[in-house]
C-alpha cells in the first residue's frame, strides 16, 4: 500500500473535519441520487476518523456499516465517534475486502493516495453484491488563485506522488464516466486547510530536500487566513457509480 503523506495525528483529523464539512453537500446529494433502497451492508473504505461513514449510514441507512481503513489511530477516533458502525483495520488495496458482499461500496479522496487507481477500482467492483454499486469522489482538479494556493498545490501534487499516488486519481478515472462537481471555498479556509499539511510536512520532513521553501509557504498560508480579500477556491470532484 501506499504512504499517506497527510498523515493520521490529531492534527489531520481536524483537518479532514474541516474536508467533510466543506465536500458534505456535494457527497450527501451523491450518495442520496446513488444508493439503492434498502442497503444491508455498506463500506466505507479509507474512512479515516469515520466523517464519511457518519454521512454515508445518515444518508444510505444500511443495517450494518464498516469502516475500513488501515490507520490504527483514524480507526480509534472513529470507534469513538460512531459506536454503533463496525470498523475494520485492513489495506484497502487487498481484497476480499472484510464482510460479506456489500450492496454498497463508497470511497471519497481515497484513490489519490494509492497506486493506480484504476485497477483498485476494478477489485473492488468485483467484491459488490450482484445488485450492488461502488461511488466514488476523487479530485479531478484544483481552480486556486495564484500565489500561495497555487504553489500548495504544486507542493502537494509533488509530495503525494512521492507516496506512489496521484492527486488528480478522478481525472485518472475519467475513462469511466461519471460527472465532475465543484467543492467552492473561500480562499482563508482553503489556506487553513492546506496549511496543516505543510506543518506535517515540514515536522516530519517527509518532503524531498529540493522542498526547502515550506516555511515560506507556511508564513505565505497564514497571510491568506488573515486576508483573503474574497478569493476563493474550487476542488473539482469527479463523481462515479459503477454497477457490479
Amino acid at each position: 500500500m501506499s504512504h499517506y503523506t497527510f498523515g493520521d495525528d490529531r492534527p489531520a483529523i481536524e483537518r479532514l473535519r474541516l474536508v467533510a464539512a466543506a465536500y458534505e453537500p456535494v457527497s450527501r446529494a451523491f450518495l442520496a441520487a446513488n444508493s439503492p433502497a434498502a442497503v444491508d451492508v455498506a463500506l466505507d473504505l479509507g474512512c479515516g476518523p469515520a466523517f464519511s461513514t457518519q454521512l454515508l449510514a445518515e444518508v444510505c441507512t444500511p443495517k450494518t456499516v464498516i469502516g475500513v481503513d488501515s490507520s490504527s489511530e483514524f480507526l480509534e477516533t472513529a470507534r469513538g465517534r460512531l459506536p454503533e458502525a463496525q470498523f475494520v483495520r485492513h489495506d484497502v488495496t487487498v481484497t476480499p475486502l472484510p464482510g460479506p458482499p456489500a450492496r454498497l461500496l463508497y470511497s471519497r479522496l481515497l484513490l489519490a493516495h494509492l497506486p493506480d487507481p484504476a485497477a483498485v477500482v476494478g477489485r473492488w467492483q468485483s467484491q459488490l453484491a450482484p445488485d450492488g454499486v461502488l461511488l466514488i469522489e476523487d479530485l479531478d482538479e484544483v481552480l486556486n488563485p495564484p500565489g500561495p494556493l497555487r504553489q500548495y498545490e504544486e507542493v502537494s501534487a509533488r509530495i503525494v506522488h512521492t507516496g506512489r499516488g496521484s492527486m488528480y486519481a478522478g481525472a485518472a478515472l475519467a475513462h469511466l464516466g461519471g460527472k465532475t462537481r465543484p467543492v467552492t471555498v473561500s480562499a482563508s479556509l482553503a489556506a487553513r486547510i492546506y496549511l496543516f499539511n505543510v506543518r506535517r510536512w515540514r515536522r516530519a520532513l517527509a518532503a524531498p530536500a529540493a522542498e526547502d521553501g515550506l516555511g515560506e509557504l507556511e508564513e505565505d498560508l497564514i497571510g491568506v487566513i488573515g486576508n483573503d480579500q474574497g478569493a476563493t477556491v474550487t476542488w473539482v470532484v469527479r463523481q462515479l457509480a459503477i454497477r457490479a
